[in-house]
């Protein structure tokens, strides 16, 4: 059978072109138009029903529908991602090319971009439900350059995607927004902005954690750890205490002190992660946490029970995790009991891992200082050889590259410094008068070295709460 006799059989009932079946004359079912058609003239309006009940001009009016929805839609994502790409959170991510082959939305990001003011407020802007762009961007602006500072550790490219991303949005926990939102308030220095700050610190204290969903637990983390940073800024050390307490309390209950555990013994679970940055993001949650808890806690106790049994293992930068890098810990071995038998610094775990670690040296010193003796005893000696190792373990800052790397070596250093303040303070002999004074004075000659960071515009609130120890320490002996 040829091809013009197949094209031209007997149809079936119902498959005749609409014309033809309007006139009831045969038609050939030539297609895309039938011979019938084309002899009167009007070929090009010759339409079929197909098996759905469409014909070629509806089929083909649908057709360009989805693709103008589907323009709409790249359009609107690729003004979502210009807004992330403008936005860099130093130390924390999008700045390593090799990690970003796979997702644009983590390009090379070029950090210190001027931030552009809001010229006009919309009205009433502070009681939408969702933040218009433009002042969501300008407060994101003047947040995320200190945000390292202030114990920020999430990965900046994420969030910021979550936060200007149309479809993402709600994967954002509303209580870490507001407390971004309250920071960029606060560090506008915009009278128009300030002028809300009390309204916003009120919608972010007054969140209810109790239904939070399992996905936004490392945020609400996150959020508890900026409001720390933020109370003491304003010198109140109860509140920010409180909200360390809640963040320790979220760490502890989900298990991410046991994060190498197969089985954490606790009630709640994070479902696994999504990748490496997911993974890298609880690691250093637990360890943001255990930084401030142990530098900042006026207990003069050593928290053993939650040291025992950690066996999270200290993290990576954040430039590890983008590559799929991730710290494990197969043999589950007890992360801080394993250091602090052998402490020792090591820069091959990051700048958060090193601060941490020193956080756990200065929590004994203070505790064998408040509770020791006239003399060392052989355990505080022990100790005393163990954070001297330690200290001149340290790389020096030339090691340091970037200015929130050289800003951890300044509060790693405040911290070791006067944790052996705290280890001497007590015991009134010449010899310790002499090493408290020494750590006293290197404590001093550190304000002198942000002479040298332009970039760092704030100092971290350990550094604030600590470093009166030191002056306290040179006038007690002037």
């Amino acid at each position: 059978m040829s091809a013009f006799s197949a094209a031209t059989h007997q149809l079936a009932k119902g498959t005749a072109c609409i014309d033809c079946r309007r006139r009831k004359v045969k038609c050939g079912g030539e297609f895309p138009s039938c011979k019938r058609c084309v002899r009167g003239g009007y070929g090009l309006d010759c339409q079929y029903v197909d098996e759905r009940g469409k014909t070629g001009v509806q089929l083909l009016e649908a057709s360009v529908t989805r693709l103008e929805t589907r323009l709409a839609e790249l359009q609107i994502l690729a003004a979502e991602k210009q807004q992330v790409l403008e936005i860099y959170v130093p130390g924390r991510g999008g700045l390593r090319r090799n990690a970003f082959d796979q997702d644009p939305m983590f390009r090379l990001v070029p950090p210190g971009h001027a931030i552009r003011p809001v010229t006009s407020l919309p009205d009433g802007w502070w009681e939408r439900v969702r933040m218009p762009l433009e002042i969501a961007k300008t407060l994101m602006d003047y947040f995320a350059p200190c945000a390292f500072q202030f114990g920020f550790f999430m990965h900046g490219p994420r969030l910021c995607q979550l936060m200007f991303s149309q479809s993402n949005f709600c994967l954002l926990s509303p209580n870490l927004l507001n407390v971004i939102y309250l920071w960029g308030i606060h560090l506008s220095g915009d009278e128009r902005l300030l002028a809300h700050e009390p309204l916003f610190l009120t919608r972010a204290v007054t969140f209810d954690l109790s239904g939070q969903q399992s996905q936004h637990v490392v945020h609400n983390i996150q959020a508890e750890i900026l409001f720390v940073a933020y109370f003491l800024r304003l010198g109140n050390v109860n509140s920010a205490m409180h909200r360390l307490n809640s963040a320790l309390s979220l760490c502890i209950s989900y298990g991410l002190h046991k994060q190498a555990s197969n089985r954490p013994n606790t009630a709640l679970h994070l479902p696994p992660p999504r990748d490496s940055i997911d993974q890298g993001e609880r690691i250093d949650a637990f360890w943001t946490t255990f930084l401030f808890y142990k530098a900042l806690d006026m207990k003069h106790m050593i928290s053993l029970i939650m040291d025992e049994s950690i066996d999270t293992p200290f993290p990576f930068e954040m430039s590890a995790y983008e590559g799929g890098i991730v710290p494990s810990n197969l043999g589950g071995v007890r992360t801080l009991k394993s250091f602090v038998n052998a402490p020792g610094a090591d820069l091959s775990h990051g700048a958060l891992a090193l601060t941490a670690k020193a956080a756990a040296l200065f929590e004994r010193a203070r505790y064998y200082g408040e509770n020791g003796h006239l003399v060392l005893y052989p355990d505080e000696q022990k100790f005393e050889e163990d954070l001297l190792f330690f200290i001149e373990s340290v790389p020096p800052l030339s090691q340091f590259v970037g200015p929130y790397t050289k800003y951890t070596w300044i509060t790693v250093v405040t911290l070791l410094q006067v944790a052996v303040i705290h280890l001497h303070g007590s015991r009134k002999y010449n010899a310790s008068n002499r090493k408290c004074l020494d750590a006293a004075q290197m404590a001093a000659n550190l304000i002198a070295s942000f002479n040298h960071l332009n970039n760092v515009q704030y100092i971290h609130p350990i550094m604030a709460v600590r470093l009166h120890v030191g002056l306290q320490c040179i006038h007690s002996h002037s």
